[in-house]
């Protein structure tokens, strides 16, 4: 019987990754263990990642256990090129390479290989249990579900919008949503708490959070 992930993963295939240099990089939020315990205690068999960038969270799951699979959401635009190259010379950004001469190797790869390839790449060995999907939260969330597929654990790393949470929770209501950036903005007052708190309220979750990532429960 063919599943609704080996369905998707046939309409949404691998870019070549044939001599394409994989950059394991990573903002290093701080906070993932969260999401770990959730997958070695629970042990979801699908994932939905939505927000990629360069794969380095989906490769750090995918290891964790032999079992699990993850869909990934992102468009993997030109516009990550403009991004990774604003990192260059910020150490704040670049913990993992902190001489310049790297940063400014891993910016030129970026652009010359493009994002998706520099981002499948860094996941190779996991072919049959990643399937990307190019698009945008929540348009693309719609066409997952129709599809059939159910994700048990549902990781958001995008615009920082309560439809993100809305629709997510309405499609998939017994999924665990969990998520990055709730240290970001300080200086904006911290948008990304305002949105989870406001949903747990709304919805009856309460929040944990560390660092840069935080998990909704249900009481």
């Amino acid at each position: 019987m063919i599943t609704a992930f080996e369905t998707l993963a046939a309409k949404h295939p691998w870019p070549n990754t044939t001599g394409v240099t994989a950059w394991d990089y990573t903002l290093g939020g701080g906070g993932r263990h969260l999401v770990d315990a959730i997958i070695l205690e629970q042990k979801p068999a699908l994932m939905l990642e939505i927000g990629c960038f360069l794969c380095a969270s989906t490769k750090h799951w995918l290891s964790l256990d032999p079992d699990l699979k993850v869909v990934g959401i992102d468009p993997w635009d030109d516009g990550l090129i403009e991004q990774c190259a604003r990192y260059v010379g910020r150490p704040a950004l670049t913990r993992a390479y902190p001489e310049r001469e790297m940063q400014e190797r891993f910016a030129a790869d970026i652009a010359r290989q493009g994002p998706f390839p520099t981002a499948l790449a860094n996941l190779r060995g996991f072919e049959g249990r990643f399937v990307p999907v190019r698009g945008l939260s929540p348009d693309a969330l719609y066409g997952l579900k129709d599809m059939g597929l159910e994700p048990e654990l549902i990781y958001i790393d995008a615009n920082k919008q309560a439809v993100d949470l809305e629709v997510c929770h309405a499609l998939w209501p017994d999924a665990q949503i969990t998520g990055d950036d709730w240290h970001w903005g300080r200086t904006k007052g911290y948008p990304m708490r305002k949105v989870v708190y406001a949903f747990a309220e709304k919805h009856g979750f309460t929040v944990e959070a560390d660092h840069a990532t935080w998990v909704l429960h249900r009481p």
